[in-house]
């Protein structure tokens, strides 16, 4: 529990970190790119999956019977995986984004894209938005009042609760919420990885492609999609082991799937930001300022 409060904590910093780092360039006036967009948007859903990851359990065990009461249970399930899946779906936005601006295309469409690239951001976070909504809201008629027993006050909501869902719903549910964007990350890191080896070797045989700074933005962007994308394997795997019983409470793997769970977006925003120049900066002036009044 020490480390999972550690974790939220964390979260609590560098989500509202990045939120406010972007949020202060509309006040000033300033033009937000798509990109700043999608990491503002990512660290809104975060908190809001945060909170209430730790407002479930703090109910659950605080006040167990209230908790498994029809619509404090089923609300708290379908809140739970609508962040979840609106998390995973905007990972893939920001992905879909490095893919369009990094991959060079000759095609008019690609063009076009690149050219109107803030409306189809608005339009891929809003599209993530619904699809997040009406793959979690079924979840009201797919769960079943669990029978409680009052020695088991002291078990997760992780184990208590979704173990109660329809395992089918759970299934189809967790195909088109995590599966589908984590296979579009995959495929975007691995066209953006090729992409780079080959402008990396026309630059070194002076054969045009791109020049060295665009490489190392372009680098930087394959490190972040390929960290979120091991980041995204993992919380996947955690998730869909609890989802589906394959891990239960008791078993040496089950505080593992918590841990990477409740890890989950404070290591997203820190690679967020450790992928952004503006925010990495920001970050270290922050921490050089702290240590100068040390």
């Amino acid at each position: 529990m020490a480390y999972c409060a550690f974790n939220s904590i964390i979260a609590f910093f560098t989500n509202p970190f990045i939120i406010l780092n972007h949020g202060m360039d509309l006040v000033q006036g300033r033009n937000v790119s798509p990109r700043e967009r999608i990491l503002s948007t990512l660290g809104l859903f975060n908190i809001f999956y945060q909170l209430t990851l730790i407002t479930n359990d703090l109910v659950l065990f605080l006040w167990n019977e209230l908790y498994f009461s029809d619509k404090v249970h089923t609300t708290f399930s379908m809140i739970l995986l609508f962040t979840i899946f609106s998390s995973f779906w905007f990972t893939a936005c920001l992905c879909g984004f490095y893919y369009v601006s990094i991959v060079s295309f000759k095609h008019p469409l690609f063009m076009q894209l690149k050219q109107r690239m803030l409306e189809v951001v608005n339009w891929m976070l809003a599209l993530s938005v619904l699809i997040a909504l009406t793959i979690s809201f079924p979840v009201a008629w797919n769960i079943s009042k669990p029978i409680t027993n009052p020695g088991t006050a002291n078990s997760t909501s992780l184990e208590e609760g979704i173990s109660q869902i329809s395992p089918h719903y759970l299934l189809i549910a967790s195909i088109f919420g995590c599966g589908v964007p984590l296979v579009l990350v995959g495929a975007a890191d691995a066209i953006v990885l090729k992409s780079l080896f080959t402008n990396a070797r026309l630059l070194l045989r002076n054969a045009g492609g791109m020049s060295v700074q665009s490489v190392d933005a372009s680098m930087a962007a394959a490190r972040t999609i390929t960290s979120l994308l091991f980041l995204y394997l993992c919380f996947y795997l955690s998730v869909i082991s609890l989802f589906l019983n394959i891990v239960l409470l008791g078993s040496t793997w089950f505080p593992l799937c918590v841990t990477v769970i409740y890890s989950y977006s404070p290591i997203q925003s820190v690679i967020l930001i450790l992928g952004s120049p503006k925010l990495k900066g920001a970050l270290l002036g922050i921490f050089t300022r702290l240590m100068g009044q040390l």
